[in-house]
């Protein structure tokens, strides 16, 4: 639009405004309110410290392995995709009774009468299985033919070729039932349908996940994802995969979490026993195998494992350690059961001999004696003998070289050929327990820290609910299976309708418990005799366990209010602001599920904070808020464009190149976020099923812009400074909305702003265009994303005042 030198007094002078740079969104003020830089909306976009808004990087599939197939397919819940196209497979019918005709050599099937749904529709010559019905003599159990159906009104009579006898098969009773009534033998569910496979243990998703640095390997980064199959690590430096088995007959359930700690790795599975993983991808050569443990073969050589508790000498089969086992065979171990039953309190350990050299003592004992310690553990003198300790001396474990000698560091003249004995501290009062089955837990000052809601009971692999939600237990230091139910548990808020949600290290020997409707603070967890604990505030709870990060004195975590903040002061000093760090985005708050929302994940990487909640009536985490530190403003909604998409899990991990944070999803497996540079995101959101290529759906919608006054102007001309990115070339929509009055309209393309071509890689344009004297007291404009990464530098309008009248307007 042309500008004049000089005005006159009634001329319209024109008018600019706009942004040379955007550095964050804000939802809860009005357009017209927002100051400069801000915008309306956000989505799937990158707000960089020189004010570019770009579409973001893309999604990139690392790693999908639970594939599925043939033999091996197995029933689940279908996607919103394959509901009705013919994939599915409806639940089996219930079988009443059944008998066997031994005249015709028919088996007489009944059952009420079905649903008239697709699979629950029987007629002859069906191929259906039987399950579940108890016999005598003749199985009818398996896949059968049917040879006819009867409609009998209230049920259906299915008979299908069977020989033998007659006979009555036993079916489970079939509720409701009038009382009294007796149970049968039969305690399976007979069901009659098509392709069942309704072994719960073949359900594959993804229901734990967590990094993994192996301890031997500064140089190695993992990520395991836990099915209720098995655990795939995958190493993100060679792109290999391992597999870890379960014990047999234990499964990872939904909801459960991982956690890396002591050099071990924990599933945690509330009210289940915790299962662990010594963190060695190294195969174990037999005669070294632990007793107890679990292990999958890898070579079988000369070793007989069906001696020491496998089913077959087979590669890939799994079993539990009965011995040591001999021969050239190898096996990798998998996930065991930790310990659990009654605790055995410590026995006095015989130090045949002690020779003390340079300050260090190595001390002999029993192998059973050495097997109970652990770098870190405290031993007592209970009989001196000729170590030249007196009774009560206490001395600290400081390494294990062998299976029969330990160290400690001594002030012990040298000397050879001592003695003595020594014991571990002895529990009192409640005593000491296993780890009580908990939900997770968090690493702190050495020790695991966790939910106290369950008691281990005296049998094995039993617990029992406490009923208490609000209370907290520690190990000992560096000994993930002592738990002091006396001076290392902690409770808060006993008696209020409080519980406990999370749990965070912070600074220093300061442990903070967020419960549901208050904060508190551990002090002095070194020394659990002399803890402390505190209230913080009873003004503010947290919702969501994952959702807590800390950023420097900062810990930010969702609460009811929405994202919120804390800072320490000083030790002891913290303060909450006095609006939650999302109020600018609130609008968006307001549409997380709050059913849901408990689900939440979040990391802190690259000055960001990821928090990943479940939007709208989304079952599962469905999109990804941004805030951006350096900013210090939100700055997108990350979504994708595929219903079936969630995010079960948010893990920074990596080393160089392959560091990032990386989506955890149910049904796909590991994704890496902002990776991708070709414009789409290529992501897997079904078990066994291809990678899908979905385009990243970015838009930011500018503030409105009014030239600061109230009066309707004339919307003349906009200008725009585009660039492409390096990798790709770029196109968008673009449209404004004015106010007052309303509209919106479509201003075209950037290809048609570039004589009809994408703008080039690595190309930036100046591009304008009129607006056509469109009315109203405020414009605002909207790129929508059609191709490439387009980095939007910079808009501006143009007008000019269009009302002077002082008579009343419409």
């Amino acid at each position: 639009m042309q500008e004049y030198r000089s005005y006159a007094n009634l001329d319209d002078r024109i008018l600019n405004d706009g942004d040379v740079g955007f550095v964050g969104f804000n939802n809860r003020l009005r357009p017209d309110q927002l100051q400069g830089g801000m915008l309306v909306d956000s989505q799937n976009i990158r707000l960089d410290r020189n004010g570019e808004a770009q579409v973001r990087k893309g999604i990139e599939v690392i790693e999908a392995p639970f594939a599925v197939g043939g033999a091996d397919t197995v029933l689940r819940l279908p996607t919103d995709s394959q509901v009705g196209n013919g994939s599915t497979t409806m639940l089996p019918t219930t079988i009443e009774s059944a008998t066997l005709d031994g005249t015709p050599n028919q088996a007489n099937i009944i059952i009420n009468d079905p649903a008239v749904e697709a699979g629950h529709i029987f007629v002859a010559d069906d191929v259906v299985t039987v399950e579940g019905l108890g016999f005598s003599t003749v199985d009818p159990n398996g896949l059968k033919t049917l040879v006819s159906v009867t409609d009998n009104g209230a049920t259906r009579t299915l008979k299908y070729a069977l020989t033998g006898s007659d006979e009555t098969y036993t079916a489970p009773i079939v509720l409701p039932q009038q009382l009294p009534f007796a149970l049968n033998a039969n305690t399976t569910q007979a069901v009659l349908g098509f392709n069942m496979l309704l072994d719960q243990g073949q359900i594959t998703e993804v229901y734990a996940s967590s990094s993994f640095s192996d301890p031997n390997d500064n140089a190695s980064q993992y990520i395991l994802i836990a099915s209720n199959q098995k655990v795939v690590a995958k190493n993100l430096l060679t792109e290999a995969t391992v597999d870890l088995a379960y014990p047999t007959a234990e499964t990872v359930p939904p909801e459960s979490s991982m956690l890396q700690a002591f050099n071990k790795v924990f599933i945690f599975r509330k009210g289940q026993v915790s299962l662990e993983w010594d963190g060695s991808f190294s195969a174990v050569t037999a005669g070294s195998f632990v007793v107890g443990r679990t292990y999958t073969i890898t070579a079988v050589g000369s070793t007989d494992f069906t001696a020491i508790g496998a089913s077959a000498n087979t590669i890939g089969v799994t079993f539990t350690a009965t011995g040591a086992g001999s021969g050239t065979g190898t096996a990798i171990s998998g996930f065991t059961r930790v310990a659990s039953g009654t605790y055995t309190q410590p026995v006095p350990l015989s130090l045949t001999d002690i020779d003390y050299a340079s300050g260090i003592a190595t001390a002999t004992a029993s192998t059973a004696a050495v097997a109970t310690l652990l770098i870190g553990d405290t031993l007592t003198f209970t009989d001196a003998g000729s170590s030249t300790y007196s009774a009560g001396d206490a001395v600290v474990v400081s390494s294990i070289p062998s299976t029969t000698t330990f160290t400690f560091s001594t002030d012990k003249a040298n000397a050879t050929n001592k003695n003595g004995t020594v014991q571990k501290r002895v529990s009192v009062g409640l005593g000491f327990s296993h780890m009580p089955a908990p939900e997770f837990a968090v690493y702190h000052q050495r020790r695991l820290v966790m939910p106290f809601q369950f008691s281990v009971n005296a049998s094995v692999n039993s617990y029992t609910s406490r009923g208490i939600l609000d209370e907290v237990i520690a190990s000992d230091i560096l000994d993930s299976d002592t738990y002091d139910q006396i001076y290392a548990q902690y409770r808060f808020n006993a008696g209020e309708a409080d519980f406990t949600v999370g749990l965070h290290s912070f600074s220093e020997d300061n442990l903070m418990v967020f419960n549901r409707n208050s904060i508190h603070l551990i002090s002095n967890t070194t020394s659990l005799q002399g803890a402390s604990t505190k209230l913080l505030t009873d003004e503010v709870g947290c919702v969501a366990r994952q959702s807590i990060q800390q950023v420097g004195s900062q810990v930010i975590f969702l609460s009811d209010n929405g994202v919120y903040s804390t800072q320490f002061f000083d030790e002891y000093n913290l303060r909450g602001t006095e609006t939650p760090l999302s109020e600018p985005i609130n609008e968006t708050i307001k549409r997380i599920n709050k059913d849901q929302r408990t689900q939440a994940v979040s990391v802190y990487f690259d000055n960001r904070y990821f928090v990943a909640v479940p939007l709208d009536d989304a079952l599962r985490n469905n999109a990804v808020l941004v805030y951006n530190f350096l900013n210090k403003q939100w700055e997108s909604i990350d979504s994708v464009d595929n219903s079936e998409w969630d995010i079960e899990n948010l893990i920074v991990s990596g080393e160089g190149s392959n560091r990032g944070v990386y989506a955890i999803n149910r049904l796909g497996g590991i994704h890496k976020l902002d990776s991708r540079l070709q414009g789409d995101d290529l992501i897997n959101v079904s078990i066994g099923g291809s990678n899908v290529a979905e385009d990243i759906k970015g838009s930011i919608t500018t503030r409105q812009y009014t030239f600061g006054n109230m009066t309707r102007k004339n919307w003349k001309e906009f200008q725009m400074h585009v660039e492409s990115s390096a990798d790709n070339a770029s196109n968008f929509d673009l449209s404004a909305e004015t106010e007052n009055p309303d509209g919106t309209f479509p201003l075209g393309t950037l290809n048609s702003f570039n004589d009809n071509a994408d703008l080039k890689k690595a190309e930036d344009v100046s591009i304008r265009g009129r607006i056509g004297n469109r009315r109203g007291h405020g414009i605002q404009f909207t790129v929508n994303n059609t191709q490439g990464r387009p980095r939007i530098r910079s808009l501006q309008t143009q007008g000019s005042t269009s009302f002077r009248s002082t008579q009343k307007s419409i």
